[in-house]
């Protein structure tokens, strides 16, 4: 019955044999008892490191013919003085055969490198290739990380048993485990760029995903601009409106988890207001650029390249402004009054200097005006000074103000004399 076991165990473990990874330069041999491990380096494996783990003393000898190969070696484990269960005494762990030049490390219950609640916190013992709890010992998957961690390489295999060690293990011969730890989960890191983050209003823009660890799903959200959301990796043409800064935010998944990205649109608007004063059209924009065109054909008026615009004759005229980089068009304004009597301003008053930092200085020419209100408005028609008239020379202060466009309205005997300052 004892040939029978022993022929179906060593039967079991040689139908078993695994090599971990072909390419790898680590040989693992774990147990409980320790005892005497010999090792036949039969294979010829580069840069070769052996790790031993037991909780009893352990004498291990090399031979082979690719002894010269190891370049490192590793005792990780309880080491226990004075092994006789393995037959003898075994005072304490040594190792015999290695070449010259390589000696080895002996590691008294050093801390593990990955943690595993059926396993022990140091590594001490190993004894199965189980993953359920192992009694005070070692999981596989500790052990495997402990040497791939100390060795900074890769498990070629692993050899693990209860008992003591006998007879001799060679490399040729494999492993029968090769539980190693789950890989180690990797989220996104989620990052993307934006073809022009800074735009006019009208323009669209398309975003790049740049975001690392393999995504596999991707949310974006551009509230409030229309489409508010996509699911495409890189979505295009997302057109923006509106003036304002705009947020656009990226969550992007893969199986391991989310990451979440927000970067910021700047829009610019153009002011595209004008208003309307008798003949004069007047563009609401400061720091800028015009040209006033004819509705009629939209083709630009000569020479009409002022913030105000006086036409020679009646129609619909517009104003194309060119503001921090961008170009925008008003809304038509009409002029129908050319033609009738126009009242001359310069005949009745003056104001200078124009433009001016604040005070303005209004000449009655004719000294008819005395009495009259003077009214300044912005283009909005809101009153911003009044006066009345009480000399040939009367002073408007608009060192308050904001710098821009105002219009200046004096009552006379032939209606309300309008003209325009500027305060810069």
């Amino acid at each position: 019955m004892k040939i029978l076991l022993s022929t179906l165990f060593l039967f079991g473990f040689y139908a078993c044999a695994q090599v971990c990874n072909p390419n790898g330069n680590i040989i693992i041999f774990s147990n409980y008892d320790g005892g005497s491990l010999n090792i036949d380096v039969d294979v010829n494996i580069p840069n070769l490191k052996i790790g031993v783990v037991s909780y009893e003393a352990v004498e291990v000898t090399f031979t082979g013919a690719y002894v010269n190969n190891i370049t490192g070696i590793e005792y990780a484990g309880f080491n226990n003085g004075g092994n006789t269960t393995c037959g003898g005494n075994i005072a304490t762990t040594t190792f015999t055969g290695m070449p010259g030049g390589v000696t080895p490390n002996i590691e008294f219950v050093p801390p593990v490198t990955y943690s595993d609640p059926n396993g022990y916190m140091y590594i001490d013992c190993g004894y199965s290739c189980g993953t359920g709890n192992q009694g005070g010992c070692n999981t596989a998957a500790q052990i495997y990380a402990y040497f791939e961690s100390v060795f900074a390489g890769t498990v070629y295999s692993h050899k693990t048993q209860y008992g003591c060690w006998s007879g001799t293990q060679s490399l040729s011969g494999g492993g029968n485990c090769c539980a190693a730890p789950p890989a180690p989960s990797t989220p996104p890191v989620a990052d993307f760029s934006i073809s022009d983050n800074m735009i006019c209003v009208g323009d669209c823009v398309n975003f790049t995903d740049l975001t690392t660890n393999s995504p596999t799903s991707w949310q974006w959200d551009f509230t409030p601009n229309q489409p508010a959301t996509s699911t495409d990796q890189n979505p295009s043409g997302i057109c923006y409106t509106a003036p304002g800064v705009y947020q656009v935010t990226l969550i992007a998944s893969n199986t391991d988890g989310s990451d979440t990205i927000t970067q910021s649109i700047t829009v610019i608007g153009v002011d595209t207001s004008i208003y309307v004063n008798g003949t004069t059209l007047t563009s609401g924009a400061t720091i800028a650029t015009y040209q006033w065109i004819d509705c009629a054909t939209n083709l630009p008026v000569a020479g009409a390249t002022s913030s105000y615009f006086n036409p020679t004759v009646n129609g619909s005229y517009a104003v194309i402004v060119t503001q921090n980089g961008c170009t925008d068009t008003s809304a038509c304004g009409t002029v129908n009054s050319l033609g009738l009597d126009q009242l001359s301003i310069a005949d009745f008053l003056t104001i200078a200097p124009n433009p001016s930092k604040g005070i303005f200085i209004v000449v009655d020419q004719q000294g008819k005006l005395s009495d009259q209100l003077v009214t300044v408005t912005n283009l909005l028609g809101e009153t911003v000074y009044s006066a009345r008239i009480t000399d040939q020379k009367t002073s408007i202060d608009l060192s308050s103000a904001k710098d821009g466009i105002y219009l200046v309205s004096v009552g006379s005997d032939r209606g309300q004399l309008v003209t325009k300052i500027v305060k810069e």
